[in-house]
């Protein structure tokens, strides 16, 4: 710990411009401050300081290390509200947003069990399928589905998603074959907001046009019609287990499976995360793992 030493008293001499004016600052004396500098300076081996009767002023080096002495104050001072915070229940406020079904489905459960283990935690949620902007409306973090694009926001991985295809077996059994990707140029498919299906072929992914009479912005609908019989869907994996658990549908082209997608929490740059925000995401991840 001693390269530490002498560097608050050589950055408050620097603000302050004396050392009777950081002595005060630091409530410390000027003898304390003066030593503590000479000794930042020995460490270095720098003249940090040009010091005269009547004037103080900074040395090239001194101004050089000042904005680095500046810096390291800030990361010791984040280290210690870390740590601080580390033995800190989570409470206050937290602001998410999260798309409407996932959010239903997958996130609120598991924030209405995080909020009963913490009784001072508070949540405003705000289910929506837009990306909104986070720092202009003040948002902690959002849920975010699939690829991310490029974006100052950072980024945490939560768990993955599986996109699967389906059709009802009373379907398949009265439809053309289904072996390759090109075997759905004579399948009817039930399209999302997107015409356009995802696929691995030879170790790469490719995309597929589909065609169909149904087209539907929510994945319930579609599951549902496919469950009827009217077409293949392409959705997550969530949306499709309980049907092929109970054999209302049937998962094909399994050897064209795309990769799996992320569901990652993005928020603002921030030197740390508060501990309510920290726990949280923990607990989400924890959780959605055995989704």
């Amino acid at each position: 710990m001693d390269r530490w030493v002498g560097i608050d008293e050589f950055v408050a001499v620097a603000v302050c411009g004396s050392f009777t004016g950081a002595a005060e600052q630091l409530d410390t004396s000027v003898a304390q401050v003066s030593r503590r500098v000479k000794a930042l300076e020995g460490t270095l081996g720098y003249q940090l300081l040009n010091r005269t009767t009547r004037k103080l002023s900074l040395t090239t080096e001194g101004n050089v290390f000042l904005s680095h002495a500046k810096h390291l104050q800030h990361v010791l001072d984040d280290a210690t509200a870390a740590l601080r915070q580390r033995d800190a229940e989570p409470a206050g406020k937290i602001k998410i947003t999260a798309p409407v079904m996932y959010g239903e489905q997958y996130i609120m459960p598991l924030i209405n069990k995080f909020m009963s283990l913490y009784p001072n935690i508070q949540v405003d949620m705000e289910l929506n399928n837009n990306q909104l902007d986070l720092i202009e409306q003040g948002f902690d973090f959002a849920i975010r589905l699939g690829n991310l694009k490029d974006s100052s926001l950072r980024a945490r991985l939560l768990a993955h998603r599986q996109t699967l295809v389906c059709g009802a077996p009373n379907y398949l059994a009265s439809a053309p074959r289904l072996e390759t990707l090109t075997d759905l140029e004579h399948h009817y498919c039930l399209l999302g907001k997107s015409s356009v299906w995802r696929f691995v072929a030879e170790g790469k992914e490719t995309h597929f046009n589909v065609k169909g009479r149904l087209r539907c912005n929510s994945g319930w609908a579609l599951v549902n019609a496919a469950e009827q019989g009217l077409g293949l869907v392409q959705l997550p994996h969530y949306y499709l287990e309980e049907a092929i658990s109970n054999h209302a549908l049937v998962e094909v082209l399994q050897d064209f499976k795309p990769e799996s997608e992320g569901v990652w929490a993005v928020y603002p740059p921030r030197r740390f995360l508060p501990t309510s925000v920290r726990e949280l995401l923990e607990f989400l991840a924890e959780g959605l793992a055995t989704n």
